[in-house]
C-alpha cells in the first residue's frame, strides 16, 4: 500500500464489512474438508456426484452461514457441463464458488429427476443428511435461494412478502458444505465419526439450530 501516513485513503482500498467477514472465516476454511459457496437469486449453486455402480450413499454435512437456502437433490442419467472441474471433486474452496449445472434446456421429470423432498434451511442451522443411490448416473446436489411464495390469481401481494424479496434480493446466502460418497457397509462408521466431530463452523453463526435430515431413502442413519 503506498498511502502517505497521515494521507486520505482512496475508495478502492476500503475493506466491505463481507470482505472483513471472509477474511476472518478464510483460515478456518483453509484448514477443513468443507467447501464454501455462494447462492445468489437466480443462480443457485450445484455439485455433481458421479455414482457408477448400484448402491451407495451418498451424505453430506453443511452449516447455512448468511441467507435462507432450499436444498435438493437429483439425478440425471446425462453428464452436466461445468467450467469449474473442481466443482465435481471434494476439494477446499475460500473464494466462495457459485456453480451452475442443470442446464436451462433441461425438463424435470424428463432430463433429471427429484430424489428428495426440498429441504428449506434457515439462517444459522447446521443440516446433516444422506440419501442411498439406487442408480448409477450422476446426482446434483442444490443450495439455491429461498424467498416467498409467487401470487397466485390477482390477489396483491402481501407487505411481508414484498420486504422478503426485497431483503434476499439485496445479498447473496452463503454456505459451507461436506460430502462424501460410501459403499452401504461403510456407511455407518463413517456417519458415527462425522457426527463425533460434528460441525464446527456452526458457532460461526451465533446461536446455531441442528437439525438431521432424514427422507425416505435415507433411514439408515438413525
Amino acid at each position: 500500500c503506498t498511502v502517505p501516513e497521515g494521507g486520505l485513503v482512496p475508495k478502492s482500498l476500503y475493506q466491505t464489512d463481507e470482505e472483513t467477514e471472509n477474511a476472518d472465516h478464510i483460515r478456518l476454511w483453509t484448514e477443513t474438508i468443507y467447501h464454501s459457496a455462494s447462492v445468489l437469486r437466480g443462480a443457485p449453486h450445484e455439485i455433481v456426484v458421479e455414482i457408477l455402480e448400484g448402491e451407495s450413499v451418498i451424505t453430506w454435512d453443511f452449516d447455512i452461514l448468511k441467507g435462507d437456502v432450499v436444498f435438493s437433490l437429483f439425478h440425471s442419467k446425462r453428464a452436466p457441463e461445468t467450467s469449474h472441474k473442481e466443482a465435481t471433486l471434494p476439494s477446499t474452496s475460500t473464494a466462495g464458488d457459485n456453480v451452475q449445472l442443470i442446464d436451462k434446456t433441461w425438463v424435470l421429470g424428463v432430463d433429471y429427476s427429484r430424489m428428495e423432498s426440498p429441504l428449506v434451511c434457515r439462517e444459522g442451522e447446521s443440516i446433516q443428511g444422506s440419501h442411498v443411490t439406487r442408480w448409477p448416473g450422476f446426482y446434483i446436489l442444490q443450495w439455491k435461494m429461498h424467498g416467498p411464495l409467487p401470487c397466485s390469481g390477482t390477489s396483491l401481494p402481501r407487505v411481508d412478502d414484498v420486504l422478503a424479496s426485497l431483503q434476499v434480493s439485496s445479498h447473496k446466502c452463503k454456505l459451507i458444505y461436506y460430502y462424501e460418497v460410501l459403499a452401504s457397509k461403510d456407511f455407518r462408521g463413517s456417519m458415527s465419526s462425522l457426527e463425533s466431530c460434528n460441525s464446527g463452523f456452526s458457532q460461526l453463526s451465533g446461536a446455531t439450530t441442528s437439525s438431521n435430515q432424514s427422507q425416505s431413502s435415507s433411514h439408515l442413519s438413525r
